[in-house]
């Protein structure tokens, strides 16, 4: 203790030694030390459960909670990226120094936690964190720098071992006959092994042998233990012993459990008659007054205790069920399964809120019903409906589908005639639809509507998670006034119940309401809330952190601040592929991502988007997703000049021209984002300047619409029928319609639908801007939105010329040799109105409107041989 008080507190300090020399017992004795000089801490026990980078990272979170003033959100069920940003986030809200004790590391330590450590280490924001490892075996981490730095400092067996005088000091007035040199060398032999002088200190003092025990010790370590166990054992009193093997199956253990565990009251007071023998017990840090025996005699004790027939199971469930009224739910179910009775452990979850425990915000959550389902096939599932609710929440999270299917399935035949677990079937049932990419029935949306009407039976987490699911269903059927409104009673139904985690959710349902209908204002600043609190609460860099991000791209895409939207996605978009979300988010980030792409005219960088993406959509079994990809395909390979490649490809993705018709793939109000197959064929229609067709295809687009478009939609179309008035040669017409567009929509908040849409081209809508027919005042406000969507056209010579495709630059080469759009088109075996398209696009690209202003524009960008 002197050496640690002179060597004050570093960066890494180690307490390294194999078991028995009382490393615990050392650290503990310095936590208290520091607890009295108002040091901040915190003890982290581990084990073999900490061996994975999520188990070890919320090991130190769950600890952290003691010294936060707020309720930590759950994040049991974040990758190990994030959790690390979780535990340095909350790290730094912590004033140093903080010294944080891990004690038996070496039952963690793997290339995977050792990793982990390195970055905490490494992190130059923390250095006000002290670690304190406690272990039988030294890290593997790089400790070069630390040395250099003098912030690294271990403690091993030369100074945790006894001295002689040490080892003669423990052995006086124990009544024994050995002499000074026979402690000594039995000390050199056992290399100053605490446990080994603790216990054999006991066996002489009542021994006349002392000299013939002595003499039997070789100093093997594994040997020593196991025979100084069954000494020791021997020499206690049969009650003792007794009691002894009665609580070995304990982890850890203090009066109020024994109270609870042991059939007699006034066993539990011999738990302080442990020291009269020497015994290797340690004091854990930490409230409780918790105690825990030396691995090496515990182990001892439960193989006694098995030998003995000691009903270990009994024990053990009997400290769940304690541990379940303390309501530890984690250690009550611990405890369960350690007894083997993995049906007890569901009736813990079961009345602890089942499913309902996924969205604590305390520990639990995710990590609860991930240790059930480990052990799923020894429980009798019909009997635990609310715990099997859970487990289909918990496998429909981790993407294993067939297995939320297989859980949900079971509840449905145990839900029969029961009025309240339908309720609660009813909710989940809705939910999966969400991760499982399928659509809940308006009969189960009215039914859940009637729930919230009949409370009886739901608790607040189920209220709010069905205000949850309903906002997000209306949200995705354009129904927004109600989506807003279920969205913003369920944040408060969370608040209420303490569950900010899944008030935060809320943000996306929200915020997407206000982005479709046109207050994009709103919109942002629910995203921004989500960001705040995500990065706050989680961390930055947290599943829920990058979906604002994404959504936030979204609406700064459709603005026209690519820049600023392509850095957001450039992590977000990549984190929301490998982690937990649905199709609505991966939906905007794709659009939000070919929209940046788009108005830079990085057609390959757009098609190799689709293609990961693409990827993602087929292995989450996002079918919609796959089909907003393929439609989205079609027009990006009509927008860059392959009008034929288009055609083929939409017809061999299933939305050709027999598809104009079908009501279900044409309803703007579900489908949200992205090309339906009636607006592709419009403008593949006005592309092949076959105008009254692409006027037919599109009046029965509009036509059929059970309720308006939300606001984007009501441009885009707007802009299209804008682009079949200028083809059909009613300019007035489209010049009302564009004065009106600009009067009655939110137009400069989705001016990238300008710069995208080329039906009606910038130049012909500039053309319409100065019709005569258009108010000064608005013809100021479009001018002003066209050239901020020009801008994105101003580029430099190079970036011009690879905006070009290899047949738009053929098409050039012909067109300065004089030769009509037939004899282009025979050269290059291509339709005359494919000759047209092209054509268009190369007026469009170089700002021009005749075929002379495109060869001169052309040449002077040096594009032409």
């Amino acid at each position: 203790m002197r050496q640690l008080r002179r060597v004050g507190l570093r960066r890494l300090t180690t307490i390294v030694a194999p078991a028995g020399y009382g490393k615990t017992s050392l650290a503990v004795q310095w936590y208290e030390l520091l607890r009295e000089d108002g040091v901040n801490l915190c003890w982290v026990s581990l084990d073999a459960e900490h061996t994975s980078q999520e188990a070890f990272l919320l090991a130190l979170i769950d600890a952290l909670q003691t010294l936060l003033d707020e309720d930590g959100a759950d994040a049991g069920n974040l990758p190990a990226a994030a959790l690390l940003s979780v535990l340095t986030t909350r790290l730094r809200k912590i004033p140093g120094p903080l010294v944080i004790f891990l004690d038996d590391y070496h039952f963690a330590q793997t290339d995977a936690t050792e990793a982990l450590m390195a970055k905490i280490l490494a992190d130059l924001s923390l250095e006000h964190v002290k670690l304190v490892l406690v272990s039988r075996s030294p890290p593997r981490f790089p400790l070069s720098a630390l040395r250099l730095r003098g912030e690294f400092k271990q403690f091993g067996v030369a100074e945790l071992g006894f001295s002689d005088a040490e080892a003669r000091e423990l052995f006086a007035g124990k009544g024994t006959r050995l002499t000074e040199e026979q402690v000594g060398s039995f000390n050199r032999r056992t290399e100053g092994w605490a446990v080994a002088l603790q216990m054999v200190s006991l066996l002489v003092s009542e021994s006349e042998e002392s000299d013939t025990i002595l003499a039997s010790f070789d100093g093997g370590g594994a040997d020593m233990g196991s025979y100084l166990s069954e000494q020791v054992f021997e020499h206690l009193p049969e009650e003792i012993r007794q009691f002894l093997t009665e609580i070995a199956a304990l982890p850890a253990f203090n009066h109020s459990l024994l109270e609870a565990v042991l059939e007699s009251g006034e066993r539990v007071g011999w738990i302080e008659r442990l020291n009269e023998y020497a015994l290797p017990v340690t004091l854990l840090a930490g409230p409780g007054n918790w105690m825990r025996f030396h691995p090496v005699f515990n182990e001892f004790l439960k193989q006694t205790a098995s030998r003995r027939g000691v009903d270990a199971k009994r024990v053990l469930n009997r400290a769940a069920r304690w541990f379940e009224v303390q309501g530890d739910i984690d250690r009550a179910v611990q405890h369960a399964l350690s007894a083997g009775d993995a049906n007890l452990a569901a009736s813990i979850v079961e009345r602890a809120g089942g499913w309902r425990r996924v969205y604590a915000t305390t520990r639990g959550g995710a990590t609860l019903f991930q240790a059930l389902s480990g052990r799923a096939s020894e429980i009798d599932l019909s009997r635990f409906p609310l715990a099997t609710l859970g487990l289909s929440i918990f496998n429909a999270k981790a993407a294993q589908l067939a297995a939320a299917n297989h859980y949900l399935v079971i509840v449905e035949r145990a839900a029969a005639g029961d009025e309240i677990l339908a309720k609660d079937l009813r909710v989940v049932r809705i939910l999966l639809a969400l991760y499982t990419d399928h659509w809940a029935s308006a009969a189960d949306l009215s039914a859940l509507e009637n729930d919230l009407q009949q409370p009886d039976g739901m608790e607040l987490i189920h209220r709010a998670l069905a205000l949850n699911m309903l906002s997000y269903n209306f949200l995705i059927r354009s129904e927004l006034d109600r989506a807003l409104h279920y969205g913003h009673l369920a944040i408060r139904a969370f608040r209420d119940g303490g569950a900010d985690f899944g008030a935060m959710h809320l943000y996306t349902h929200i915020g997407q309401a206000f982005f479709l209908s046109g207050d994009s204002a709103s919109a942002l600043s629910a995203y921004d809330d989500l960001i705040a609190e995500a990065q706050t609460n989680i961390a930055a860099g947290s599943d829920l952190d990058a979906v604002g991000q994404v959504l936030k791209a979204e609406i700064l895409s459709m603005r026209g601040e690519t820049a600023a939207a392509a850095d957001m996605l450039g992590w977000a978009l990549p984190h929301l592929e490998r982690h937990d979300t649905w199709f609505d988010l991966l939906a905007a980030g794709f659009m939000a991502e070919q929209r940046t792409l788009r108005m830079r005219d990085d057609v390959l960088a757009a098609h190799a988007a689709m293609d990961r993406i693409r990827a993602v959509a087929r292995r989450r079994g996002f079918d919609r997703l796959t089909r907003l990809i393929d439609r989205e395909r079609a027009m990006l390979l009509m927008e860059s000049g392959d009008l034929d490649q288009a055609i083929r490809h939409a017809e061999a993705s299933g939305f050709g021209i027999q598809a104009i018709t079908s009501d279900r793939a044409n309803m703007l109000s579900i489908h949200l984002r992205g090309a339906t197959p009636a607006i592709f064929w419009t403008r593949a229609y006005l592309a092949l300047s076959e105008v009254a067709k692409a006027r037919e295809v599109f009046d029965q687009l509009t036509t059929r619409q059970a309720q308006r478009p939300h606001v984007p939609r009501t441009i885009e179309l707007a802009l299209l029928e804008i682009g079949i008035l200028i083809a059909e040669g009613r300019n007035e017409v489209a010049a009302a319609r564009l004065s009106d567009l600009v009067v009655t929509t939110p137009l400069g908040d989705y001016r990238a639908l300008l710069h995208l849409d080329r039906a009606a081209g910038l130049e012909e809508l500039r053309a319409l801007a100065n019709h005569p027919s258009v108010a000064t005042v608005t013809r100021k406000r479009l001018q002003t939105l066209l050239n901020s969507a020009g801008a994105n056209q101003q580029s430099t010579p190079d970036e011009d010329l690879s905006s070009f495709t290899g047949r738009e630059r053929m098409v050039m080469e012909l067109l300065t040799a004089g030769l009509s759009n037939k004899e282009i088109g025979r050269t290059l075996s291509l339709s005359d109105n494919t000759i047209k398209f092209h054509l268009r696009n190369i007026f469009a690209k170089l700002n021009v409107s005749t075929r002379t202003a495109a060869v001169t524009a052309a040449r002077q960008k040096g594009m032409l041989n």
